[in-house]
């Protein structure tokens, strides 16, 4: 009985501690972390149309800074980030060997078979995951049911 009330007791100040742990999460500001686009195009076959480039043609860089999304572009012959502004984005190359850049992709969990996208929110934690290009309201949908996003959306109408 004594051995049953200890584990009891354990758990709940493990239980305890997983709260305490979530309400931090929870309090901890992300906003100086812009959500992540990281596009890798590393598909083998250099016939298949280049995801990258299929994906700029569908971006709102409007829409884009409004929901501070930033692109980290990585492929076999690029590594490049995407900041978006009023007038369109700033391009910054990555010096990047390949053999980093294709690290780098898998760090974030593409694979090297196949090109993928993947959105990133402000903590830091995969969101969603595509592998084809993403029309700007598919994009818009999942970030606008982020937890953060909708605290961003509340504070912008009732600066308003």
């Amino acid at each position: 009985m004594l051995r049953t009330g200890i584990i009891l007791a354990a758990c709940l100040s493990l239980s305890g501690m997983a709260h305490a742990v979530n309400a931090t999460l929870l309090q901890r500001d992300f906003s100086t972390q812009p959500r992540e686009l990281v596009i890798c195009a590393f598909e083998p076959d250099p016939g298949i149309h280049n995801l990258a480039t299929a994906q700029f043609d569908l971006v709102d860089w409007q829409g884009y800074m409004d929901r501070d999304i930033t692109i980290l572009e990585l492929s076999r012959a690029r590594s490049a980030s995407h900041v978006p502004t009023a007038l369109g984005p700033i391009t910054t190359e990555l010096s990047m060997s390949p053999q980093e850049r294709e690290r780098t992709a898998r760090g974030y969990g593409c694979t090297m078979n196949a090109d993928t996208i993947l959105l990133f929110g402000k903590d830091g934690t995969e969101k969603a995951r595509w592998t084809e290009t993403v029309k700007k309201h598919q994009l818009y949908r999942v970030i606008d049911t982020l937890p953060v996003r909708r605290f961003e959306m509340s504070s912008d109408e009732t600066l308003q």
